[in-house]
Parts: C-alpha cells; sequence; structure tokens
C-alpha cells in the first residue's frame, strides 16, 4: 500500500497528502491505550478533546499543536451529520463516546477490585490476560476504540471525504465548485493537487494513513481478507482507491463513482463482518463455559467488547448508493441487548447469535453471506 503516494505527481512532485488522518489515527491508536491503563480521566479528555482548538497532552510530541483534533471529526460526516457533531444525532452519538472516557474512572476506582457481575474490578481470563472492567464486564478500551472504526475512520472516509468531491456539501458558490476547478486542473493554492484529488487522498488516508500502527479499519481487512467468502476484498478497496484516483485525473465521474460504491460496500463489510466475528465467538466461549467444557463466562469479553464496538459502528455504514444498512434504532436496540442488567455477565448465546445473524441478513458488503461464512 506504501506506492500509493509515489503513482500520482504532477510536474515532478506528488499531489498525494494526507499527513492530518495519519495524525488523527495515532492520536485515536494513543487515546485507546490510555484506556487500559492508570491513565486519569482528565488525561484522555485533553487528548480526545484538545484544548483552545489545539492538540494536546500526547507522550508523542508530533501530536501535540496541531489542529488536528479526534473528537471534532468524530460522528461528523457532511453527509449524515452536515459536518458537525455539536447538535443532533451527531450529538449524541460523539456524547456516547465521551461516556467511555468518563467511565473510565470507576475502573480506575476499582483497579484492584476482583471484577463481578455488577462490580467493576479486574479478572484473569483463562489465557493468562488481565482484563480491567466496568460493572458490566465491559472494557472501555476496546468500546472507543472499535467505535471510533465507525464514527472516525468509515464516517469519515466514506460519509465525508467522498460527499465532498464535486462541491462543499452542494455548495459551489466561493471557489467551492470542485468539479469545475479539477476539470480546469486547478490546484489548491500553494498545493500540487486539486481540492477534489486531495479530498479523496484524505479518505483514502483514514484507512490506510497508519498501516504501521494497524489501528481502526485497516487493522482487520487482512483478516476478512483471509475468510474464503471474503477473498479478495482487500485487493478491491485498494484498487478502488487507486482507479478512483486515476478517474479524477482523467475527469472520469463516472469510472470515480463507481469505484466510491465499491468503497462505500468493502469498507462497510469489514466492520460488518468483524461486529459478526466477535459476537459469535463470544457466543461459542460463553457455551463452552456454560457445559463446563473448557473456560470460563469472562473469557467472552474481551471478544464481546471488541464486538460491541464494531456494532455501534454499523450506524455508519452505507450500501453503494449511500443509503444506511442500519437505522440508530436498530443499532441502539443490539446495544441494549449486550448492556441488559449487568451487560457481559448476562447476556446470553442465543442473543448474541440473534445479533449476529441479525447483522449478516442485511448482506453489507453487496453480497449474501452468513454467520457461517464468519465462523464456520
Amino acid at each position: 500500500m506504501s506506492n500509493y503516494s509515489t503513482l500520482f505527481t504532477r510536474d515532478g512532485s506528488s499531489t498525494v497528502s494526507f499527513g492530518g488522518q495519519t495524525t488523527r489515527l495515532k492520536q485515536a491508536k494513543e487515546i485507546g491505550g490510555n484506556l487500559k491503563t492508570q491513565t486519569s480521566v482528565a488525561d484522555i479528555r485533553l487528548k480526545f478533546e484538545g484544548q483552545d482548538g489545539e492538540s494536546a497532552g500526547f507522550s508523542d510530541a508530533s501530536l501535540n499543536g496541531t489542529t488536528k483534533i479526534v473528537r471534532s471529526k468524530t460522528s461528523s460526516s457532511i453527509d449524515l451529520f452536515n459536518g458537525t457533531n455539536a447538535s443532533g444525532q451527531g450529538q449524541t452519538n460523539v456524547s456516547a463516546i465521551d461516556a467511555f472516557i468518563t467511565g473510565h474512572q470507576t475502573v480506575l476506582d476499582n483497579w484492584t477490585t476482583t471484577a463481578a457481575s455488577g462490580q467493576a474490578g479486574t479478572f484473569e481470563d483463562s489465557d493468562g490476560s488481565t482484563r480491567y472492567v466496568d460493572a458490566k464486564g465491559r472494557e472501555l478500551d476496546q468500546l472507543f476504540t472499535k467505535t471510533l472504526s465507525g464514527a472516525l475512520a468509515y464516517d469519515q472516509s466514506v460519509n465525508h471525504y467522498l460527499n465532498r468531491l464535486d462541491s462543499e456539501n452542494g455548495n459551489t458558490a466561493d471557489g467551492k465548485d470542485y468539479r469545475a476547478l479539477n476539470d480546469a486542473g486547478t490546484v489548491a493554492d500553494g498545493k500540487s493537487y486539486t481540492t477534489m484529488e486531495h479530498h479523496w487522498d484524505e479518505s483514502f488516508g483514514y484507512i490506510f494513513g497508519n498501516t504501521s500502527g494497524q489501528n481502526l479499519i485497516y487493522k482487520y481487512i487482512d483478516n476478512v481478507d483471509g475468510l474464503s467468502k471474503f477473498a479478495g476484498t482487500e485487493r478491491q478497496i485498494f484498487e478502488a482507491f487507486v482507479v478512483g484516483r486515476i478517474a479524477i485525473a482523467n475527469k472520469d465521474y463516472s469510472s470515480r463513482d463507481a469505484q466510491i460504491g465499491v468503497l462505500r460496500e468493502k469498507l462497510g463489510l469489514i466492520i460488518a463482518v468483524r461486529a459478526v466475528h466477535y459476537l459469535s465467538g463470544g457466543a461459542k466461549i460463553i457455551d463452552a463455559a456454560g457445559s463446563g467444557t473448557s473456560g470460563k463466562r469472562e473469557d467472552a469479553f474481551h471478544d464481546l467488547c471488541e464486538g460491541y464496538g464494531f456494532v455501534n459502528s454499523l450506524r455508519y455504514v452505507v450500501n453503494s448508493g449511500g443509503a444506511r444498512y442500519f437505522t440508530d434504532s436498530e443499532v441502539d436496540g443490539f446495544l441494549a441487548t449486550l448492556d441488559a442488567n449487568n451487560g457481559l455477565w448476562d447476556v446470553t448465546s442465543t442473543q448474541l447469535r440473534d445479533i449476529a445473524d441479525s447483522i449478516a441478513a442485511k448482506s453489507v458488503g453487496g453480497l449474501s453471506w452468513t454467520l457461517d461464512d464468519v465462523n464456520p
């Protein structure tokens, strides 16, 4: 994937730039990591929210003092949320993510307490890993990070930048007729790229902008590609970005738009398949523990927390035409089942499989598939 930036040049210089996306991916990775340590809630909030309009608090100094702030780009796409999370559903969504961070205080307060149903604390699962959970058995770092796969990476890549190619949300005034500028070959001030080219590359950056760090959606593309039903998905995603970028250079907008359809579907497929993978995998662990075959119920919690975050991400996933696969009510219903009573301590394997089946039945990715295609 590293050769993408060398494929597109103008007057001998690369026209590809997605540094802001790389910064936010790195920031998200550090914040998620902090949520499984004794880092204070105040320090984590500083990293997520920034201070006085600038990023701050990161151990990697290069991530500080920039205008790149994770929270401002979370659940704030131009297509679904009119470019803001200050009101409406965008605000509802980001407030739920805020709650993962503030909930970390309860985990900190019970850092050495043995976790139990309704009791935050810690436990060691059967493979020797130490887990820190809230009263519902949830690892907040997993909820945060996997939710950002949809709320940041997918939403910004697909629902934001791929919807800002021709204009600024339908506004072509004041130099925002990006198609006309691209047709004329007019580059942005002081840059080597047209605005349309840059927005396409920013979409690419939210997926492939931190390949060495392997976080959010990129981390799981290879996992999905390794399943026989979905073999070739990785190539389809990367080639869609390349072919679409070539189409922009050639001013072939119908070809570009066809690749947008591919990206909407195949990037959404990663989220849906991983949600099903973790929920059905957790169900198997719960069944094995319940029958006395192996392990204990808590062994399922890590998988279920990853699944929880990917389920939350489904609210951002759209089909090739841009219509959402899941309503907020559907996603909220799935999460309510996972959170009911004492959460992961109480949810049944039947409930988990029912959610997984409901997700698979949507045929995200533009093809029909089932739970058995994910966890044979």
